[in-house]
């Protein structure tokens, strides 16, 4: 083997594997999504099925199903490992510390947020979600937290961190990366209130990601803060 073929397989091989092409896969998958979830799938849901409780959880359900889908779809037609979305161990201890002093900090800086909101005499609307959280069954409580605080923080996790940050990483510095992915992020939840704090979170997620190389720090954040929401809303709201 001479020289300049040893130059073009090391040079074949350093080739990233989240490149413009994943992004363009998840763009049209997002829309291709959006354009499901909110013409045609939550649309046929909220019309025909008439106990709302029924209807949310059935909407959770399907939209986690068609990330994941997505998910399986690029990891395929790519040729990607889990590794190479984010999934890579990490050490506990390190990644739990920085896991909560993040928490804490973006959580602490969305509660500012909110004091200025409420201050401002800005109407909160209330979040549709509590049909769902409020006044449980067990098997209701336990639904929720596995939907909520185990299935989404993998699925989004995955797809927004793993998958869209990797590949923006690719093409632009670590913090405009994180910027971008943390805004597309929260703006998929359609809530414009609750645009900033997600924001905020979206920032600590793929801050975790990219000081730890692995999106398991993140997902552990993403689920403790869902897990918070789930139980403080079932329990003191």
């Amino acid at each position: 083997m001479t020289e300049e073929e040893t130059v073009q397989i090391t040079t074949a091989d350093q080739k990233p594997k989240l490149d413009k092409m994943v992004l363009l896969r998840f763009i049209i998958g997002i829309v291709a999504y959006n354009i499901l979830m909110i013409f045609f799938i939550n649309n046929l849901i909220f019309h025909n099925i008439a106990e709302p409780r029924a209807a949310y959880y059935i909407s959770i359900s399907i939209s986690n199903l068609l990330f994941f889908a997505l998910i399986l779809i690029i990891k395929t037609d790519k040729s990607l490992s889990w590794g190479d979305m984010g999934l890579k161990q990490v050490k506990i201890a390190a990644g739990l510390k920085d896991m909560l002093k993040t928490w804490f900090l973006a959580w602490l800086v969305s509660l500012f947020y909110m004091f200025f909101v409420i201050d401002s005499g800005i109407t909160v609307p209330e979040n549709k979600l509590l049909i769902i959280l409020q006044n449980p069954s067990l098997i209701m409580l336990i639904l929720n937290i596995i939907l909520i605080a185990v299935v989404a923080p993998f699925v989004e996790e995955t797809l927004f961190r793993g998958l869209l940050l990797g590949s923006l990483r690719t093409y632009c510095g670590p913090w405009t990366a994180i910027v971008i992915s943390a805004a597309i992020f929260s703006a998929l939840h359609l809530e414009l209130l609750g645009f900033v704090p997600r924001l905020i979170l979206g920032i600590a997620l793929g801050y975790l990601y990219v000081k730890h190389n692995s999106i398991l720090p993140s997902i552990a954040l993403h689920a403790f803060n869902n897990l918070l929401a789930v139980l403080v809303i079932t329990f003191l709201a």
